[in-house]
């Protein structure tokens, strides 16, 4: 555990608080997990050592909508902030998914609130978290205010397909990425596939030239 987190943290943080990461919870989740961050007494942020986490929010008709990913080395700033402030009601509107396998540490709120007090380089990691999701969150107020659907969702699969020119995606999730409705998102593949612009494969799009 000890040599995963100095790969993935290096030395951004000291060494006394290097050490109190190292007495986290560690655990290992399959792709697709439903992460708990709180049980009603002692919430939890999750610093991701490896892998990939979706943090999604949904409306009262069941919409969901993608705010933002922690990659590796980051964490979750609505999380951050409700421990921060003892305030965990935003918490319970989050979705929290594992997208792939991932291993991550628990940092229960009260660490997170002892830390802040204590150790510059938490403080620095906290705010360049929130300096990176403002600019994803500013990014995606400005696609929704902006941009039609189908202009974002021709820009999303231009931006993500492979070498072969491919997207390997769910209808279901190109809705959360774009932030629209499944049944909106088929119907433009639909009308995009016979203007020619890409195929529709199961669980794949090919994006045409």
């Amino acid at each position: 555990m000890m040599d995963q987190v100095y790969a993935v943290f290096g030395g951004r943080f000291e060494p006394p608080l290097a050490g109190e990461l190292m007495q986290c919870r560690q655990v290992t989740v399959p792709a697709g997990t439903l992460l708990h961050v709180g049980d009603g007494r002692v919430h939890h942020i999750p610093l991701v050592l490896k892998g990939l986490i979706r943090v999604s929010r949904s409306d009262d008709t069941g919409k969901e909508i993608l705010m933002y990913h922690i990659h590796e080395a980051e964490s979750c700033v609505i999380s951050l902030t409700s421990c921060l402030r003892e305030n965990f009601s935003n918490m319970d509107t989050l979705t929290v998914t594992a997208e792939e396998e991932t291993t991550l540490l628990l940092v229960s709120d009260k660490q997170v609130r002892l830390w802040h007090d204590r150790y510059k380089s938490w403080r620095a990691f906290v705010t360049d978290l929130y300096d990176s999701r403002l600019g994803e969150i500013l990014h995606l107020v400005d696609a929704v205010a902006f941009k039609s659907v189908d202009r974002r969702l021709l820009d999303y699969l231009r931006q993500h397909k492979d070498a072969a020119g491919e997207v390997h995606i769910t209808h279901q999730e190109l809705a959360y990425r774009i932030g629209s409705a499944r049944e909106v998102v088929s119907r433009l593949l639909k009308q995009l596939e016979r203007d020619g612009k890409l195929q529709l494969f199961r669980g794949r799009i090919q994006v045409k030239n």
